[in-house]
């Protein structure tokens, strides 16, 4: 038996069949990353940072620990302006 070796741009393009729902967690995840790079550049701690952000500790920890079930766009969206990170995104059709 020969294996084929397939590379995928995306974690999601593997682990998500349906392409709205990857579509999502590609979104989400990629907003979790940047909520990540924030904390760790501001030397806040979780609880200040979570102050400063608008939420909860919890909340926060979800998001640096990559629980992306608990994490909605709103809320990570609403994370990032208030930290001043603005987000912005595109649309396109799909292949």
């Amino acid at each position: 038996m020969t294996l084929k070796m397939q590379a995928f741009a995306n974690v999601w393009d593997v682990l998500e069949p349906d392409p709205v729902i990857r579509a999502n967690l590609k979104l989400r995840s990629a907003l979790m990353l940047e909520i990540t790079k924030w904390f760790e550049a501001s030397g806040y701690t979780q609880k200040d940072a979570a102050a400063v952000l608008g939420t909860t500790q919890s909340r926060l920890n979800d998001v640096l620990k990559g629980k992306i079930d608990r994490c909605t766009i709103d809320r990570l969206v609403n994370m990032l302006e208030t930290a001043g990170q603005h987000v912005s995104f595109s649309l396109a059709k799909a292949a």
